[in-house]
């Protein structure tokens, strides 16, 4: 029976080409794959109006625009409903957290203290995604884009 699983599809939202490459690489190494990098908010917005990835990580300061910007016009326009928003940024206040999550984040991470947690996320969902169809929400399976298990 041939393999029809699909590795995970990633976008990435980050203009720090060190964080780029740092995210690739573990997309990489996860056997995922990026489908897409940007670091303007504009760009992200009509690329992912056209794409479907299952996990798109957006940094909140860009050169051009913010990442509130991105999550914002995915919300507005009911784009990539099921696919997993994670905020990984620098910007980590919980009033920038709130509204992240508010505008449809699932996850928010702090760069200069989560980013073993992030990285972990993408292996995580890589592994799931080889392995079956990405779980559903309502799933009772362990989910990855949540810090602890209930």
């Amino acid at each position: 029976m041939p393999d029809i699983s699909k590795p995970l599809q990633v976008y990435v939202v980050e203009d720090s080409p060190i964080i780029r490459r740092l995210l690739a690489s573990t997309i990489e190494a996860a056997g995922a794959k990026l489908i897409g990098q940007t670091g303007n908010a504009d760009k992200a917005i009509a690329e992912l109006s056209r794409m479907h990835p299952d996990l798109v990580v957006i940094d909140i300061g860009l050169r051009i625009g913010s990442g509130f910007d991105v999550l914002e016009a995915l919300q507005q326009h009911q784009l990539l409903s099921a696919a997993i928003k994670v905020v990984f940024t620098n910007h980590a206040s919980a009033e920038f957290e709130a509204l992240s999550l508010k505008l449809g984040a699932n996850r928010f991470f702090d760069k200069s203290s989560d980013s073993s947690e992030v990285l972990a996320l993408i292996s995580a969902l890589a592994a799931e995604s080889r392995g079956s169809a990405m779980p559903s929400r309502g799933s009772n399976r362990h989910d990855p884009t949540k810090r602890t298990v209930t």
